[in-house]
């Protein structure tokens, strides 16, 4: 990826802030009356590294300010050195990979905590390390607006590669049925996670459902559709996807 090499172009533009910036939009309260019916006519087009980079530098030469400007503040995950680190399947770490601030500051701050309490539930052990393993992050504004992927708030977990305090390296894929009880323990943690430090209310009762999609839709059965979903005032904001 090259966002240095955008971002730089953007800037003599005078448009570096704007993909960067704090929200630009405000959004209303409320029921969020796309869930479901869209979201299951309309999955997300989430874009690998080398389609992302023709995004952005298509949209800059367009002027495409829908695609440049983001309605969340943004920053860089830096996969290869982070606390928790990284790479998009099949290809190396990204020195930065763009991310909304609130995603990377959940990714950084609970994850861990999440994966750890599923390790705890099968076959134990502290982690040390965490690296995971992913589909991308930035979905496709024009195919699928309301999708949290659109504003970077969303991640496809592949895999997580846990190195334990006693140096035990085990891997845990997500579309392996045999690590089914893993990611349910993972998802209902986060679930918990999102609804009390973000303000959102249990998904349709379930906490594991609650930021995350898995195995139960017909899409996500090869990663882990992991969110910070938008919420205001203890309800999900009426125009991005719940999840």
């Amino acid at each position: 990826m090259k966002v240095t090499k955008i971002i730089m172009v953007l800037a003599l533009l005078g448009l570096g802030a704007n993909a960067l910036a704090e929200p630009v939009v405000t959004f209303e309260e409320g029921t969020n009356q796309f869930e479901d019916a869209s979201q299951a006519n309309e999955h997300e087009y989430v874009l690998n590294p080398e389609e992302e980079e023709r995004y952005y530098l298509e949209a800059q030469q367009k002027g495409d300010f829908d695609i440049l400007n983001f309605k969340f503040p943004q920053e860089h995950w830096f996969e290869c050195e982070d606390e928790v680190t990284g790479n998009f399947l099949n290809y190396k770490c990204a020195s930065r990979r763009q991310i909304s601030s609130i995603l990377n500051d959940y990714l950084q701050k609970h994850v861990t905590g999440c994966v750890q309490e599923a390790l705890d539930s099968v076959d134990g052990g502290t982690i040390e390390k965490l690296h995971i393993v992913h589909d991308g992050i930035l979905g496709d504004k024009r195919h699928s607006p309301r999708s949290l992927h659109a504003e970077n708030r969303a991640i496809d977990i592949r895999i997580f590669d846990v190195t334990t305090t006693e140096g035990v390296k085990k891997k845990y894929v997500y579309e392996d049925k045999k690590n089914r009880d893993f990611f349910l323990k993972f998802r209902t943690c986060w679930g918990h996670v999102i609804s009390e430090n973000n303000d959102c209310p249990i998904y349709a009762g379930t906490p594991h459902r609650t930021g995350s999609i898995g195995w139960e839709d017909k899409n996500h059965q090869h990663h882990m559709h992991t969110s910070v979903p938008y919420c205001v005032n203890g309800k999900y904001g009426n125009y991005f996807y719940q999840r």
